[in-house]
């Protein structure tokens, strides 16, 4: 094993290399399960996942009770191990990191183990202490889901050990591991009176003096107001909870950035805890591999929201794998995230925006122009600081299609932001932002249109008008020459007036108006018209 937990071993070359970024493997070689995540990085802040695969492995329950991993175990590891190593090579991975945790930290004989995988497979498995797991997960839950500018506390729940962190959108303060795993207290407090087949009494006691005096600190230094959820255990209750408040629809939708209703979360977590196995089975959304496992998880969420007294609880789908792929790709980049002073949302859109060769000139003149307009005629559209930062957004990767064709650009964009990763993102605002690229070219936003349709009333509404705005934007750098200095739009009754100050004629800028004015004429009831130079250029429609 390595001399110190903390340290990580090198890559382990598992292929030949490519070209157009990076391809690092992933694996997590948890209690409860075995995670391989694939990804190709393109710099430090944004990758592709390539590859997702999950064995579950229950090492937890077995080390637990015995302290070593038996025999039966061993072949088993070794076996998973090759087959993960295998697949990420099929898609293109030229290394991998191998990180193992609680259950091999625990596990007497897990020397051995990693030994037997470094003879026979080559991989190099770094055990890591649970500090520098919390230190991971963290890593890749601050980049996943926006915190508000409020303080967080996450919680990760794995078979061996529970994960604490707190700390802002920037910075981590505060990162703990605990061993209470779902594996771990399952063998500890078994019951056979009890219907959960747990002693909950007695867990509950064990729970409240392992945690209660931590979560009094972190709570009276930090006051965190939004508590974030990871991992297999605590995302399958927030599913649950999910589908119980709102319907069938959250079975397979992503939870990242989803807010959980408190209320519904702690009705899931009570008949979890009062049911037998037969009756939990037939609770919607329930994972059958995790039936045994999760009356304990309930029982620590139960414990934190008491504790904590969250605002909000959020869910996060990137946890420990996601953390070691950015860990790799800032060490890659010089451009590192840490410090970053820009929105997770900025960050993920900027990201992308390389990834797909943007015109950065262009879509900064149009940003800057957009919301010029919009702080111009707050008294015609009414809205505010989240949608101001939304048209902005979106202005920066309006014409991302065009990686795709030139033609059409407006829909290839929209497809291309439908299917892409967006951490910050919740999904209305993901619809939002997919649906004003779609229509900031042509077309009035229609029902027939998915992201559209999806949105809530109020969300359409204002992504039409953003639509509408980013429509004058964009037309203003029709030449893509950055000839517009400034504008000053003046409202009218029945007209709005851009005044431009440009340093050459507008020509095409005016062609572009002319087209793309429509929509904000019918939106907000007033004719569009563009002055240079005391001449008014663009004609009636």
């Amino acid at each position: 094993m390595p001399d110190s937990l903390d340290s990580f071993a090198k890559l382990n070359p598992i292929s030949a290399a490519s070209h157009g970024g990076v391809t690092v493997a992933a694996l997590d070689m948890g209690s409860n399960s075995f995670h391989l995540v694939v990804a190709r990085g393109f710099g430090s802040s944004h990758f592709d996942v390539l590859l997702k695969e999950k064995v579950m492995m229950r090492l937890g329950d077995e080390v637990a009770a015995t302290k070593r991993l038996s025999t039966a175990s061993g072949e088993r590891i070794l076996e998973v191990v090759g087959t993960m190593a295998a697949l990420a090579r099929g898609v293109g991975a030229t290394e991998m990191v191998a990180l193992a945790t609680a259950a091999f930290r625990d596990a007497r004989n897990a020397g051995e183990i990693v030994d037997a995988i470094e003879e026979i497979h080559g991989i190099k498995v770094s055990v890591i202490s649970g500090r520098r797991e919390a230190e991971l997960i963290w890593g890749a839950v601050s980049r996943a889901v926006d915190f508000g500018g409020h303080f967080a506390l996450s919680a990760d729940l794995g078979g061996g050990s529970m994960e604490v962190c707190v700390g802002n959108q920037e910075n981590l303060l505060d990162a703990e591991s605990h061993p209470i795993g779902v594996g771990r207290l399952k063998t500890g407090f078994p019951s056979l009176k009890d219907p959960s087949g747990l002693d909950l009494k007695a867990l509950r006691a064990f729970l409240g003096s392992e945690l209660n005096e931590r979560l009094k600190r972190l709570c009276h230094e930090f006051s965190p107001q939004i508590m974030v959820l990871s991992s297999g255990s605590f995302l399958n209750i927030a599913r649950m909870a999910m589908i119980r408040a709102e319907g069938s629809a959250w079975w397979d939708a992503s939870l990242n950035q989803v807010s959980i209703p408190l209320d519904t979360l702690a009705s899931v977590t009570a008949d979890l805890q009062r049911l037998d196995s037969r009756a939990r089975a037939k609770l919607p959304g329930i994972d059958e591999k995790r039936l045994d496992l999760l009356p304990a998880a309930a029982a620590v969420l139960d414990l934190l929201i008491g504790q904590v007294q969250p605002s909000q609880v959020l869910a996060s789908e990137w946890a420990l794998r996601e953390g070691i792929i950015l860990r790799e790709l800032a060490q890659r980049s010089p451009v590192e995230f840490s410090g970053d002073e820009r929105s997770v949302k900025e960050a993920s859109i900027i990201g992308l925006a390389s990834r797909y060769g943007w015109n950065e000139g262009h879509a900064r003149q149009v940003s800057s122009l957009a919301l010029s307009v919009f702080d111009q005629t707050r008294p015609l559209h009414r809205m505010g600081a989240a949608d101001r930062e939304m048209l902005y957004l979106a202005s920066l990767v309006h014409d991302i299609g065009e990686y795709i064709s030139v033609e059409g650009h407006d829909r290839h964009g929209a497809y291309l932001l439908e299917n892409s990763r967006l951490p910050g993102f919740d999904p209305e605002e993901r619809n939002q932002l997919v649906s004003i690229v779609r229509y900031h070219r042509r077309g009035t936003p229609k029902g027939e249109y998915a992201p559209y349709a999806a949105l809530s009333k109020e969300g359409a509404a204002k992504a039409t008008k953003l639509a509408a705005i980013l429509r004058l934007a964009d037309a203003l750098d029709r030449s893509h020459t950055r000839l517009v200095d400034s504008i000053e739009v003046r409202i009218q009754r029945t007209q709005v007036l851009i005044f431009v100050d440009a340093h050459d004629n507008v020509e095409l800028e005016e062609y572009g108006l002319r087209r793309k004015r429509q929509l904000f004429e019918e939106v907000f009831g007033r004719s569009v018209h563009l002055i240079q130079d005391g001449h008014e250029l663009s004609r009636p429609s």
